[in-house]
């Protein structure tokens, strides 16, 4: 059976039907994208390992929620924040973990991918995809990691593929070079507004600093 390629078209589609009208987030959608960049972050390799798994991870969690008898409450972020902290239940450490806490996670991780995403889309060939990978590395999900899971990820970006494989392969390998990042941009273009409203609804409901 041959392993599906990533398609970018998927994450545009759906970050950008997760993002409503009136600025609520579809958490379907959401994670039906997220399901999609994992497949990207598969095929660069052990290198992002210790992302996609706590990814997927994280994603089960939200799936298992949508699909119990309070999956009414967690079809919309906000609707989810309301729920949970209306029933006192974001920072439970019972399991599954709360979707705000878990979401939470997710959203650190869409931060890395969208700026790093952004600079593959702007990268020249002069440019080395293991600095692009640890600047994104260092500005967002660094902050939250030991210094040892830090310094092995550091170490880790140094194997990545060139800045010209790394584009083919955020394309599926089906464009080239130049449409390769038109469709990057896209991507960044779909994901940061679902970005930025997931950010002020952690800041308006004071989330942030779940454990």
């Amino acid at each position: 059976m041959t392993e599906r390629k990533f398609r970018l078209d998927v994450v545009v589609d759906s970050f950008t039907k997760a993002k409503q009208e009136d600025g609520s987030i579809v958490l379907d959608e959401y994670v039906r994208g997220y399901d999609e960049l994992c497949i990207f972050f598969d095929s660069l390799g052990s290198v992002f390992g210790f992302i996609t798994s706590d990814v997927r991870d994280k994603i089960g969690i939200l799936k298992h929620h949508r699909s119990n008898e309070n999956g009414k409450n967690y079809d919309m972020v906000k609707r989810m924040f309301d729920f949970e902290v209306e029933k006192n239940l974001t920072a439970a450490q019972t399991k599954p973990l709360s979707g705000s806490r878990t979401l939470l996670r997710l959203h650190r991780a869409l931060a890395f991918t969208v700026l790093f995403m952004k600079g593959l889309s702007e990268a020249s060939d002069k440019d080395d995809s293991s600095k692009l990978a640890a600047d994104a590395y260092n500005e967002t999900l660094a902050r939250y990691h030991p210094w040892l899971i830090r310094k092995a990820a550091l170490l880790a970006m140094y194997t990545l593929d060139n800045v010209g494989d790394m584009i083919k392969k955020a394309s599926g390998g089906n464009a080239n070079e130049e449409e390769a990042k038109k469709l990057l941009k896209e991507g960044v273009d779909a994901i940061q507004p679902v970005y930025d409203a997931t950010e002020a609804l952690y800041t308006s409901y004071d989330l942030h600093g779940l454990p």
